[in-house]
Formats: C-alpha cells, structure tokens, sequence
C-alpha cells in the first residue's frame, strides 16, 4: 500500500480561516492538524489545534511546572478559556512554519521515522506543492488490522 493511498484528504487552511473552521476540518478527517497555504498557493507551514490550545488555554508556568501540580489544583488561580473569542480568531497567528512531510512515493517506513523524528502522530503526503492527504499513527494502525499490510 503506498502512502497515497494511506493518506486521508483534508482541507488546506488558508490566512484569514476561523479556528472554528479548523477545528470542525480536523474533527471531521480526525487529524490533530492540516497544512497551511499561504497567499502565494505555496503550502508554507501547519496549523494544529495542540498549538492552538497551548498558546490560548495554557500558561508558560503551568507548563513549565506541570510536573509539580496534583491530581486536584483547585486552589490554584488558573485563567479562564474563553471558547467563543478562541473559536472566532483567524488563525493566522498560529501557522507553524514547519510540517512534516513526506514525498508519496516513500515508503510507509520512511514516513514513520520522519513522525518520530518530528515528535508527531501525523505527516503530510506532497510532491512539490501538490498535497495528497495526511497519514496517522492511527491510520497506519487500521490499516494494519485490515490488511495484510501496508507497504
């Protein structure tokens, strides 16, 4: 099976796009982020709702001292989140500028060793600027128990 054919299409996200829209596109392929077009028509980064979250529901501190905080922290002072003013930013505040990426004519476990490379349960499939869809962990896993595999 060649990773074309493992990959699962998305939409692309492009400036001025809702995180709203973002979410309901990675909620819909259930992939935790898609590729970022800019407004030249070149695919220039990533938009993932990971990174949204951390840079709009988590503190640096929180972070930082995650390792220290207790299964119950009510007596912490956290901020709140503020869904609808997240959900209604554009995300062009968010755009990673890297994605990991892989050429469709690799094999499966080429794609596998940039994702742990990369530190990321998904990858995207491109030759050049033509974007084929986005491979997971997961779909590479569901593939495996309904094939005999994968390539």
């Amino acid at each position: 099976m060649s990773l074309r054919d493992l990959a699962i299409p998305t939409a692309l996200a492009e400036p001025g796009m809702l995180v709203s829209d973002l979410f309901r596109e990675c909620i819909r392929v259930q992939m935790p982020g898609i590729p970022f077009r800019d407004a030249s028509g070149h695919i220039s980064g990533k938009v993932s709702i990971r990174h949204i979250l951390k840079m709009t529901c988590l503190p640096d501190y929180l972070i930082r001292h995650s390792h220290m905080l207790g299964d119950s922290i009510e007596h912490l002072r956290l901020p709140e989140i503020h869904g609808p003013e997240i959900l209604a930013r554009t995300i062009d505040d968010f755009v990673l500028p890297t994605l990991p990426r892989v050429n469709s004519s690799a094999p499966v476990t080429k794609a596998l060793a940039i994702m742990e490379q990369e530190d990321t349960t998904y990858i995207f499939v491109l030759d050049g600027d033509e974007y084929h869809g986005a491979v997971s962990i997961m779909s590479l896993a569901h593939c495996l128990l309904t094939k005999a595999g994968c390539g």
